[in-house]
Formats: C-alpha cells, structure tokens, sequence
C-alpha cells in the first residue's frame, strides 16, 4: 500500500490578508520614464480623436447652414491663354474682344457664368462652355448658330439692320459677325413676316416656320446646287395660313412650295419644269408663278401676259372673251 506524502501548507502572509489594489510603483528611473510616455500618449491620443470629432461637428455644421464660407479664395497664377474651340467662324480674337479680362487677374477669380453671359449677348453664339485650365488657360468651347436667311428690321437704336441681320433655323434673329461675303450674298433675304420685338425691348422674338424653310434650302443645296443659288427672296405669307413658303428667283415672280409634301419631289418636279420652260421660244410670256404645294403630279404654271390696251370711254362692257384673254394664261405640267 502506497501511501502520498503530506506536502505541509506555508502559512499566509500580510500580502495575502490584505488586498493590494494599487498597482505596483517602478522601482528605477527607465521604468518611471516608459510609465510617463505611455501616460502621454494616451491623453494625446484621446485629445486627438476628441479634436477631430470636434472639427468634423463644426465642418458639418458650416457645410449644412451655409456652403459658401467653406469655398475658401486660393491663390492662382494670372491668366495666360484662351483655348477657344467652335464649330463655326468666330476666333479667338473675337472672343478676347467680347470678354474683355484683365490679363492681371488669376484663373481662379474669373466669374465664368458672367463672361458665359457675354458670349450669349450676340445672339451668334448658342450655347457656351467655360472651364478653368489649370495652372493659367482658360478654355472655351461654343456652338454657333448658323444663318438661314437675311432680313432686313431696326435695330434698337432704330437704324436698319439690312443685310447684318440674320435669322437662324430655330427662327432666332441675330447680328451676325466674321461670315465670309459670299456666304451672306447667297443667303436668300426673308419676307413676308417682319421680326417683332421682344416684350423685354431687347433683340427679336423669333420668327416660326425657319425650321421647314432650313429643310427646304438644304434639300435644294443638296440636290439642285444651282437651283439653290437662284432663291432670291423666301417669303412666309402664306406659311401660317396655309403652310406655304413662297419663292423668288430670277425666272419665276413666285414659286410655292408646300410643306406638308416631301421637299426633294417638289424640287425635282421644279427642276423639270424649268427645263422644259427654258426650251421655248425666244420672247415667250414670263413665268408668273409655279405652285407645287396643290400636290400630285399636276402642277400648274402661270404666265405673265402683256396688258390689253384701254378701250375709249364710250366703249361697251367688255365681253367674256376679252376678260378671258386679260387672264394670264395657266398650263398644267405632269412631270
């Protein structure tokens, strides 16, 4: 039989007895030392975070009551170049002119809705784009409204515009720069409606109809080039009421086009027209007027017959013959 040996129990000490809450004190200086930075860092730590929730309350505050006051001024370099980009004839030059900026000012005080504003004013430009460049181009892109039409009205000042007037396709009225001669020479001047002002007293309301009259030069363009250039004079008379452009050239008084039909048939049925009236004798009655707009294959063609002479007064009431003959005669074309 085995038997284990009684290990005798120490009896407990003061240290036992009485509880020691407080932790132990270094007992030499490299101790004391790394107590001290750890105390440090962690208040600092604590300061820190505290700190920055502090800030983040006082930033989201400012951001929430008013957004201005976060968008500090900051210094920026005088500005250098204007990068301009455009689809139609206006340069850089103009654009520096229009603007009018002090080449001492930096990039970052320039007020780009104020000079978009400017670019606006002339009516030329449709839309602009400005955007800072950094560190000191400023660049800028627009998109120019292309004339349509001439025509004449009174400026603000009450002179006649004349031929410095141009309508756009979206029937703006504008005072066109930079265009070259033989593109305003060839621009057909507009009739039958005079552009009215705006309420606002500044510039013209626009004028309706441009778009089906746009269609209408560009079909021509593209496919009767030199029927195109002969359009003197396009007039909306008739565009309101009966939805009819009217024409001008040198060979016909009045040509009327209907919009409610397809532009390229009317113009090819035109084309042949005119070439078959230039076919005819030298000292043939002029021709009055070719009206497309009736639709169909039947177009019907007026001409411009000579005056019957007066009658003495004693004369009797002229007959039905007689009356017959002072109408212009009418023929109808089956192109």
């Amino acid at each position: 039989m085995n038997h284990v040996p009684l290990i005798p129990q120490t009896a407990p000490t003061w240290r036992d007895t009485i509880p020691q809450d407080a932790p132990p004190r270094p007992r030499n200086r490299v101790a004391r030392r790394r107590l001290a930075l750890a105390s440090v860092r962690h208040w600092v730590a604590v300061g820190a975070a505290t700190a920055c929730l502090l800030f983040g309350y006082i930033g989201w505050r400012a951001w929430r009551d008013n957004p201005a006051v976060l968008a500090a001024p900051a210094s920026s370099a005088p500005l250098r170049e204007i990068a301009l980009r455009t689809d139609g004839v206006l340069t850089r030059a103009w654009v520096e002119q229009t603007l009018k900026i002090d080449r001492r000012a930096g990039l970052m005080d320039l007020d780009l809705a104020a000079l978009r504003d400017r670019l606006l004013q002339s009516g030329q430009v449709r839309t602009a784009v400005l955007a800072r460049r950094f560190p000191d181009v400023l660049a800028v892109i627009i998109e120019e409204r292309s004339p349509v039409l001439r025509v004449h009205a009174r400026t603000e000042s009450g002179a006649a515009g004349g031929d410095r007037l141009f309508v756009a396709r979206d029937g703006f009225v504008f005072t066109g720069e930079l265009y070259p001669a033989h593109l305003v020479e060839n621009l057909p001047l507009l009739a039958g409606v005079t552009p009215a002002r705006n309420p606002t007293g500044r510039g013209f309301a626009p004028v309706e109809g441009l778009e089906s009259v746009a269609s209408l030069l560009g079909t021509a363009r593209s496919s009767a080039p030199a029927l195109a250039k002969e359009f003197e004079v396009v007039s909306l008379a008739r565009y309101a009421r009966d939805g009819v452009i009217l024409v001008r050239t040198p060979e016909v008084a009045e040509i009327a086009f209907g919009t409610r039909d397809d532009f390229y048939l009317q113009i090819a049925r035109l084309d042949y027209i005119l070439e078959q009236l230039r076919a005819r004798p030298t000292g043939a009655a002029p021709v009055r007027s070719i009206d497309l707009s009736v639709g169909g294959r039947q177009v019907p063609v007026a001409f411009d017959v000579p005056p019957v002479p007066a009658k003495p007064a004693t004369a009797a009431r002229p007959s039905a013959r007689t009356a017959e003959a002072a109408r212009p005669p009418k023929i109808f074309f089956h192109p």
